[in-house]
């Protein structure tokens, strides 16, 4: 595929309430910026902690949200831009997507979606979303024991005895088998709740004990029976009763979350438990949660954070950031010009099977 452009890169400034991580640092700023003009949004990275001189001395040119939209072909951000529509051109947008994201899909351009290199072999650090995921695991802890009000490590006062909580992670992605590694770190029992003999084998290696759940859960917006998804949950509402954190991370292959947890099952949990679900984005995993709200019923609470992997937002940054260099050193040529390689497996992951097939007819 030919050379599609000279970039000129503009590195926005995220607009969703309480995220406060920056899709490129100073540093690898100063790497891109030997290769293609880099434009940067005031204020961009202050929450995660680097100033706008950084930028200036990494060869970056500070510019207003409205310039960068009119003169850049490049847009790099944490999350897809809600403004894209108003951008000039034909604007390519680079982003970790998300079931957040209800914004209208833009006509023109296009985007580069590195959710689609999550768990793609030989994608390394490119593969952000799963990096990201694990931090959001880790988070998801600490935001647990807090709302536990235990402290660390995790044990709980009974009497003159000291004892350690019990902490359930449901699926085995990044986030959970981090949670799981961190909640150990922290003095928790733990268990993982998955459906294969992988997930049997990564609980068993972190030293969690492993729970197996009946494969229609995941399958319960898909053509499972009703009855046969009831009595799912059922087994599984009896085999969290005595669990005081629970982290739920189960996605769905329709991009909806499978309610594992419904309304019924609530008020048979331990009271004071506390359910972290990271599927509140794509609708939970717990029938009671709310995106970026914290619920509380019958004495458990159920917290719908989707910002956890802006806790510590300047590590996250860091490793966002190192990804997208990366990609974007694969995207560009060394004179700064946006080029495809169709033959690249990770690029045509990236770019989406249909626009490759277009680009390739072509």
């Amino acid at each position: 595929m030919p050379n599609l452009a000279p970039v000129h890169a503009g590195l926005l400034r995220e607009t969703m309430p309480g995220e406060r991580r920056v899709a490129l640092t100073p540093e690898d700023v100063g790497s891109l910026s030997t290769r293609f003009s880099i434009s940067f949004e005031r204020g961009c990275a202050a929450a995660a902690g680097y100033e706008d001189e950084a930028y200036i001395a990494a060869g970056a040119r500070p510019a207003s949200r409205e310039t960068i939209g009119r003169d850049c072909n490049l847009f790099v951000s944490i999350r897809k831009p809600q403004d894209a529509r108003g951008f000039a051109g034909s604007p390519t947008l680079l982003f970790l997507g998300s079931a957040l994201d209800t914004s209208e899909p833009v006509a023109r351009g296009l985007m580069l979606d590195l959710a689609r290199l999550e768990g793609v072999a030989d994608a390394g650090s490119m593969d952000v979303a799963t990096r990201q995921a694990a931090i959001c695991g880790h988070a998801a802890v600490l935001e647990g024991a807090r709302q536990l009000g235990i402290g660390h490590p995790m044990l709980v006062m009974d009497g003159a005895k000291a004892r350690p909580i019990k902490m359930a992670a449901l699926g085995a992605g990044a986030a959970a088998l981090q949670a799981i590694a961190t909640a150990r770190r922290l003095g928790a029992l733990t268990y993982l709740f998955g459906f294969t003999d992988d997930d049997r084998e990564r609980a068993e290696r972190l030293g969690a004990k492993f729970v197996a759940m009946n494969p229609s859960l995941a399958s319960a917006h898909a053509s499972t029976t009703d009855a046969l998804v009831a009595a799912s949950r059922k087994q599984l509402t009896d085999q969290l009763q005595d669990m005081q954190l629970i982290l739920s991370s189960v996605g769905g292959s329709t991009g909806r979350a499978p309610v594992l947890i419904d309304d019924a099952s609530l008020p048979l949990l331990t009271a004071g438990t506390v359910i972290i679900d990271l599927e509140a984005a794509a609708g939970g995993n717990c029938a009671m949660t709310k995106v970026n709200e914290i619920i509380a019923h019958n004495d458990i609470s159920i917290v719908g954070t989707t910002t956890l992997a802006s806790a510590d937002a300047h590590q996250s940054s860091h490793l966002f950031s190192e990804g997208v260099r990366r990609m974007l050193e694969r995207l560009t040529t060394p004179d700064g010009r946006l080029q495809f390689d169709l033959e690249d497996p990770l690029t045509r992951h990236l770019i989406g099977e249909r626009f490759a097939g277009v680009s390739a007819a072509s």
